[in-house]
């Protein structure tokens, strides 16, 4: 493509895919020597690089760059790489928190019997799969609403579709979701 940068900007923010090839060709091998700066593992490297170019995407309608492409990107690599380390300690500090915990815990000590624990992996399992049986724009709505906590207005958007039919893509995924479990709902209360 032959557009500025600003041009080619335009065109991502309207959904072109070639400006976006182009993004990343022009850029992926810089941004990974970027991130290698930070990171001692190439698959790390590429992860946090593709990243960057996944969250462009997805939200490349409110893409604001305020310096150069370059610039950017670079700056979107090196709060990715900080972002990774914070997280890393953070599981870390989780972990050692644990491991200094020397006394294990119980289905008892949580105030849970063994069959209400077994009972409940069991639902929770079945409620797992029958969200990946419902149809994809159900399925893709009721994961953001429910696990995303999107609103419905952020849904619209991601989904590029109205929130008349977010609403409407929820409560048929619901009431997929109420026939299909139906009787592991029902087995579940009345235990």
């Amino acid at each position: 493509m032959n557009f500025s940068e600003t041009e080619i900007i335009q065109q991502l923010k309207k959904g072109n895919r070639k400006a976006f090839e182009s993004i990343f060709k022009e850029y992926f091998a810089l941004l990974c020597y970027e991130a290698e700066g930070y990171m001692h593992s190439q698959h790390l490297v590429e992860e946090i690089v593709c990243d960057v170019f996944t969250r462009i995407w997805v939200n490349r309608r409110r893409l604001s760059v305020k310096t150069s492409l370059r610039n950017y990107l670079i700056r979107s690599v090196h709060n990715n790489c900080i972002d990774y380390y914070r997280h890393q300690k953070y599981l870390n500090e989780g972990k050692q928190k644990i491991s200094e915990a020397q006394t294990p815990f119980t289905l008892a000590d949580l105030g849970e019997d063994p069959l209400s624990y077994m009972i409940t992996q069991e639902l929770e399992d079945n409620i797992g799969n029958a969200i990946e049986l419902l149809p994809e724009q159900y399925k893709k709505a009721f994961k953001l609403s429910r696990f995303n906590d999107l609103s419905y207005a952020q849904i619209a958007e991601e989904m590029d579709i109205s929130v008349n039919s977010v609403k409407t893509n929820i409560k048929k995924a619901l009431a997929k979701l109420r026939e299909i479990l139906k009787d592991s709902l029902f087995l579940f209360f009345i235990i």
